[in-house]
């Protein structure tokens, strides 16, 4: 299975929207109840939204009176997520940038939601995109980090799955390394009158070597969950969240 090692720079597109648009809308009211609950913050706290893609936790953030900065990579999920924060009559703010590099800040909380850690084939670039972080929080401040828990992902490996999204049809075929801890996936999506095939890849972490690497990255204290409503990680969590506690 041949793959782009910067896929990331192309994957994030319309296709990306048709699949997981309207399924990740219903939920963001409740991942925004959880951020509220994990990371005990209220408005009008500053918070950066890293790989924000088309805004769906940014803008809820901002309708609730928080202070919004959304980085993407992305010129065209930027440009969904403005042109729907403009519809709701937010003030956003939204930076073209790589997560390596955020805008300065300070922010008093920074989110790397649904597995935006990962991307690069070399682990010191991953590395970096949370090195960066304590760099623009204000003193006390906080990361939320959201990732598919990669210990449950391995042991439960699935080399193919379909699945539908209204009129979107959708095939994985799927390849582990497990060693490397990297699963590569090349994912065919059919429409009506169009059909579409890319590969992306995503290095797999579990909790102790999340921990490791905020600790690396300078944060001082880090709290795991297997949820968004708080509850422990157990080996059947699919997702990770961590708290990391930055100083001050």
């Amino acid at each position: 299975m041949q793959e782009d090692p910067e896929w990331w720079r192309t994957w994030f597109g319309e296709s990306y929207l048709a699949v997981y648009d309207e399924v990740l809308r219903e939920r963001t009211p409740a991942e925004v109840d959880g951020i509220e609950r994990l990371c005990a913050v209220r408005p009008p706290a500053r918070v950066l939204d890293e790989a924000c893609g088309q805004g769906r936790h940014a803008i809820e953030l901002a309708r609730r009176g928080y202070a919004v900065t959304g980085l993407d990579l992305s010129e065209y999920m930027l440009g969904v997520a403005e042109e729907r924060g403009h519809a709701a009559g937010l003030a956003i703010r939204w930076v073209q940038a790589d997560m390596r590099r955020p805008p300065q800040g300070p922010f008093d909380l920074v989110l790397n939601l649904f597995t935006a850690l990962g991307y690069f084939d070399d682990d010191r670039q991953n590395q970096a995109v949370l090195d960066a972080i304590p760099r623009v929080l204000a003193p006390g401040g906080r990361l939320l980090l959201e990732v598919l828990n990669g210990d449950w992902r391995v042991r439960e490996f699935e080399p193919r799955e379909w699945f539908s999204v209204g009129k979107v049809a959708v095939v994985e075929e799927r390849a582990l390394d497990a060693s490397g801890r990297r699963m590569r996936v090349r994912r065919t999506i059919e429409r009506p009158g169009e059909w579409q095939e890319a590969t992306h890849v995503l290095r797999l972490y579990g909790a102790a070597e999340l921990e490791g690497m905020l600790e690396a990255a300078g944060f001082r204290r880090t709290a795991i969950y297997g949820d968004w409503d708080g509850s422990p990680l157990t080996a059947h969590s699919t997702r990770i969240l961590a708290v990391a506690q930055g100083d001050g």
